[in-house]
């Protein structure tokens, strides 16, 4: 007979029926059996530190004071809740459904019951019972096999943490191995146990970690599972049958079959509590006679079966999202999803109720969720990061949709993205980066450059069709204005105002493309999947980005601007309000993670800029073409904002802020981002009516105005430098306090081959100083009329989009 034998509660295989001398010697050694047993037992209790060699070389090799931390403080797995900004619940994120309670939220009829159904001399031991092993050896062996276990309440809390406590299969199999070992190695930390803690804390940690059944770990989640109450408003017949689950929590489930089983072993623990004068008879009878009544409550798990998904799903799953993707919470996206699900957080999102409500009745307000375009908003308060808010016209949902559509119900993150869903083209939108780069390499706003409908650049073009042209006997990018917009002379306030292509590839080729990327993701811009792995490492070759070729998602835009309305200080986007550990103690996860990405004067400045689109005053002429001049009108509140289309209207744009809270709106076919949208006013309408409601109680804020450096920079006439030689030029330019920098076309000219023709800006006008004067060389040929565009001003200009199929000419606004 093995010590599981005569412990329990170890199913054994049924012995054969034994002979006459067999049962007589079984009863001799079983006696012997039961005197070695209580002997170490005894032993054990009266000296702790005396090792148990002879019975197993491992488990006699630890002595009595090696006592696991695990066993003092145990790591108990607890479900995380999550709730809005203004605490109401949205859902529950668990391995096992547990929340940890003290042991005195716990009724005394609770703890009574528990003890009566588990462990009747749980006071008077000191972690081991030898009564309870001899009495339960001598019943399994009349039994002839385990009927009847011995472990205490100590033992079996022991054996729970060990469980928990295991890293390796190795140490999850020892832990609950069926061998002698285990058993002495359990008894030996039971007494141990009881020497660091005390009967009340073995107790709750007891009741915290027992398993009821119906997915119920611990007393708490017990209560909400079977009866929708809390532990201290059970009754004695309820807090019976809860603690007579524990031995078995299938065998007596109430909620299975007629509940007879679950009756009789709530009625057991009802007079075992009378024996030990917990209760009395009266109330033990009158208990026994109540039914059983159950009012079952399923904690809602992961966002797919929030009870108000249709609100919160697309926001919960941005925030697990984050989540997995935030270092802070563990080394893999698995391991940080383990801690979400087993660290008991208490977590605020900093979704705003009001806020949200007001972008979906936007979003409502223009499409329905039938459409299959998908019109959609997020919100970010730019001094924290905060995502307040997002919306749009799908239903987060995994139900089929009927005719085999991809809508409504989705549970795609359409508006915060992945590395599978990049996003999509931004349109004119991504040229506040080329304008930010130029402010930042010294160009002032004012920045003057002739910008012709069709513009011959110099950056190659392969793959013909609309956007190429001949240059200097070469095919180039030639990018165009949308039809009927302004030409000459622009400057950023008109050309952002206006959104004219050709202005913003001359800007870009003033400082390159790559410290426009670099721009872009400094601002709050992620580069996903394999386009944004492209354009990162060889940006030259996508000059179109400052035309918004580049796949993003509203998030990204929403936090860019977000930037500029924080006046140059980043802040991550972060779905956290606030976030408190599993005894309440507030965490760090949830403080605002901000950096400077630019100057605040640069920010101001191309913030002044910004309120030419929406039709208010800025520190220039912001030209008589601005692109959604209801958005100043209507919110009657200091705005800036910049509206965004690609070719054939792919995809619509707008994307705004106030000092108080940034947005980026979008219109799109996400299942065909090629298909045109059709009306695209519609984000310029949402973003419309979702800040006029969300900043309803909130004073206007004045937007910081720009420098004067930052207007007109520090002006210089620039040299003549005509027939000069390339290196007399640049130093004579580079003298009077400008960058020079040769451009690599020859062009006709009357001045001989090899001389300068002219500069860009030319002869006598004022530049910036600081600012790059281009350089062109002539090839010798007097000048003749020519098919390719000719640029009065020369400068830069944008490569095709990677992939990008011939004839598109990225005229949007």
């Amino acid at each position: 007979m093995s010590l599981d034998d005569l412990m329990g509660p170890q199913p054994a295989t049924q012995p054969a029926p034994p002979t006459s001398v067999g049962r007589k010697l079984g009863r001799v050694l079983t006696l012997a059996l039961c005197g070695l047993v209580a002997g170490i037992v005894v032993a054990a209790s009266a000296f702790p530190a005396v090792g148990i060699t002879g019975l197993t070389a491992k488990a006699a090799s630890d002595s009595f004071q090696n006592l696991p931390n695990d066993l003092a403080k145990p790591f108990i797995p607890q479900t995380s809740k999550l709730y809005d900004a203004n605490g109401n619940y949205i859902t529950s994120f668990y391995d096992e459904n547990r929340t940890n309670i003290k042991i005195d939220q716990v009724p005394k009829i609770m703890q009574d019951a528990m003890v009566a159904a588990e462990d009747q001399r749980f006071y008077e031991h000191r972690g081991v019972d030898p009564n309870g092993i001899l009495r339960a050896a001598l019943a399994n062996k009349s039994a002839g096999g385990t009927k009847q276990g011995a472990s205490t309440l100590t033992q079996q809390y022991v054996k729970m943490v060990l469980q928990y406590s295991a890293k390796t299969k190795e140490e999850r199999e020892k832990a609950t191995a069926p061998t002698a070992a285990r058993k002495i190695r359990e008894i030996r930390y039971a007494i141990a146990v009881e020497k660091e803690l005390d009967k009340k804390q073995i107790l709750e940690h007891y009741l915290n970690m027992a398993f009821f059944g119906n997915r119920a770990h611990g007393i708490w989640s017990a209560s909400k599972a079977y009866f929708n109450k809390e532990p201290k408003d059970l009754t004695l017949g309820e807090a019976a049958l809860l603690a007579g689950l524990v031995q078995s929590p299938t065998e007596y489930n109430p909620a299975v079959g007629d509940g007879k089983a679950a009756k009789e072993r709530r009625n057991y623990v009802l007079d075992r509590m009378l024996d030990q004068e917990f209760i009395t008879k009266k109330q033990a009878e009158a208990a026994e006679k109540e039914d059983i009544v159950l009012n079952p409550q399923s904690e809602p798990r992961k966002c797919e079966n929030a009870p108000d998904k249709e609100r919160y799903g697309f926001y919960c799953s941005y925030f697990v999202e984050w989540w997995k993707e935030n270092p802070a919470f563990g080394k893999t996206a698995r391991e940080r999803l383990q801690k979400l699900e087993r660290g008991g957080y208490h977590i605020t999102t900093a979704y705003n109720p009001e806020v949200n409500d007001a972008a979906q009745a936007a979003v409502d307000k223009q499409v329905s969720r039938e459409n299959r375009f998908m019109v959609g908003v997020v919100l970010i308060e730019p001094p924290t990061g905060r995502v307040v808010g997002m919306a749009n016209n799908r239903t987060f949902s995994i139900e089929e949709n009927a005719g085999g559509k991809k809508y409504p119900n989705t549970t795609i993150p359409l508006l915060t993205g992945t590395e599978s869903s990049p996003g999509y083209q931004a349109g004119s939108t991504f040229k506040m980066f080329s304008m930010l780069s130029a402010l930042e390499h010294g160009l002032p706003l004012s920045y003057k450059r002739n910008s012709p409908q069709k513009y011959a650049s110099r950056f190659p073009n392969g793959g013909g069709g609309a956007t190429a042209c001949s240059r200097g006997g070469r095919a180039v990018y030639c990018p165009s204005n949308y039809p009927g917009a302004p030409q000459g002379d622009q400057t950023m306030w008109s050309g952002f105002g206006q959104s004219i292509n050709t202005y913003f590839i001359q800007l870009e080729e003033a400082t390159n493309v790559g410290p426009v990327v670099e721009m872009s993701e400094r601002m709050g811009v992620k580069l996903r999947g394999e386009d944004g792995k492209a354009i990162k490492a060889n940006p030259e070759s996508f000059a179109s980005f400052t035309l918004g070729t580049a796949q993003v998602m509203p998030i990204d835009m929403a936090s860019a601007y977000a930037t500029l309305a924080n006046r140059g200080v980043y802040c991550e986007p972060t779905p956290l309000k606030a976030i408190l550990d599993s005894n309440g103690k507030p965490q760090p996860y949830a403080n605002p993670n901000c950096k400077k990405a630019i100057e605040p004067d640069i920010a101001d400045a191309a913030t002044d800029a910004a309120r030419c689109p929406v039709g208010q005053t800025a520190h220039g002429d912001c030209g008589k073409a601005v692109t959604a001049a209801s958005v100043g009108s209507e919110l009657q509140r200091p705005v800036a904002g910049k509206t965004g289309t690609t070719d054939n209207n792919n995809a619509a744009w707008f994307v705004g802020y106030t000092p108080d809270l940034a947005a980026a709106a979008v219109k799109v076919n996400p299942d065909r981002p090629s298909e045109n949208v059709g009306d695209t006013n519609d984000p310029i309408q949402v973003f419309k009516d979702t800040m006029k409601t969300a900043l309803a109680n909130t004073p206007p804020t004045e937007f910081v105005p720009p420098t004067e450096g930052r207007i007109n920079g520090d002006q210089s006439g620039i040299p003549n430098v005509t027939g000069a030689t390339p290196e007399d030029a640049k130093s004579q330019l580079e003298a009077a306090g400008f960058r020079a920098k040769v451009n690599p076309d020859q062009v006709s000219s009357e001045q001989p081959a090899g001389r300068v023709a002219h500069t860009t800006p030319g002869a006598d006008q004022d530049a910036p100083r600081g600012s790059t004067v281009e350089i062109f060389i002539s090839n010798g040929k007097k000048p003749s009329d020519e098919s390719e565009p000719t640029n009065p001003d020369s400068g830069g200009g944008s490569a095709p989009r990677h992939g990008e199929p011939p004839g598109q000419s990225r005229r949007g606004r």
